[in-house]
């Protein structure tokens, strides 16, 4: 349970940036700060996000079945797991595009095999046992097995302040570094508005021959 869940909830956010456009519209505002406009677009992810994470553990406990020794605890895990993973993948989008979502989904991608969530980390590839510590998923996943399981100590708490390092990175990267990356960015998104349009039209231009032809016999 606690690796589907956590797998589940950063799903949960590429969808979010596939569905819902990350760029927030300065149009009808007097000179906004680009903080304003980061934090004000991420609250629609933000609540969306913590939305369906509800969903997720309420299908853990009352649809699976999942014995939980601390529910609340699970709730309140998966609502932070969400935030931290939906703040990184809008982020990771917001500056750097499409390559932002093609990073999340290699992250997955790495995460689903070498984050010790089906198989202990001492018995993967040492390719994994070298990077595992760099990614949030561990840390989500170990918070909601001390949940889930009973809690040791105080690891519940070191695993979700490890977590909580990956929302200030995000910040960090979403208020201070993904700003040289601005003009870049524009310009990408320019050109490929721009390929996109001569494709559209060459497109139009060899259906409008085609139909030509179909309609000469």
């Amino acid at each position: 349970a606690p690796f589907y869940t956590t797998l589940a909830l950063w799903v949960g956010g590429i969808v979010l940036v596939a569905l819902i456009k990350v760029k927030a519209s300065e149009k009808d505002l007097t000179n906004p700060k680009r903080y304003q406009l980061f934090l004000g677009r991420y609250l629609i992810f933000f609540v969306m996000g913590q939305i369906q994470s509800l969903i997720i553990v309420l299908g853990d406990l009352y649809l699976l079945k999942v014995s939980c020794e601390h529910p609340g605890l699970l709730i309140l895990t998966a609502s932070v797991a969400s935030f931290v993973f939906v703040l990184l993948i809008y982020t990771l989008t917001l500056s750097f595009g499409d390559v932002g979502k093609t990073i999340a989904v290699v992250m997955v991608v790495i995460q689903i095999a070498g984050s010790s969530g089906t198989f202990p980390i001492e018995l993967l590839p040492q390719f994994f046992q070298n990077v595992y510590l760099y990614f949030p998923f561990p840390y989500a996943i170990n918070a909601m097995r001390e949940a889930i399981s009973g809690m040791y100590e105080m690891n519940y708490f070191i695993y979700m302040g490890k977590l909580l390092i990956f929302a200030a990175a995000s910040l960090l990267l979403g208020l201070v570094i993904r700003k040289p990356f601005i003009p870049l960015n524009h310009f990408f998104e320019e050109k490929m508005k721009e390929w996109l349009k001569q494709s559209n039209e060459r497109q139009a231009g060899i259906n409008k021959r085609n139909n030509r032809r179909n309609g000469g016999y």
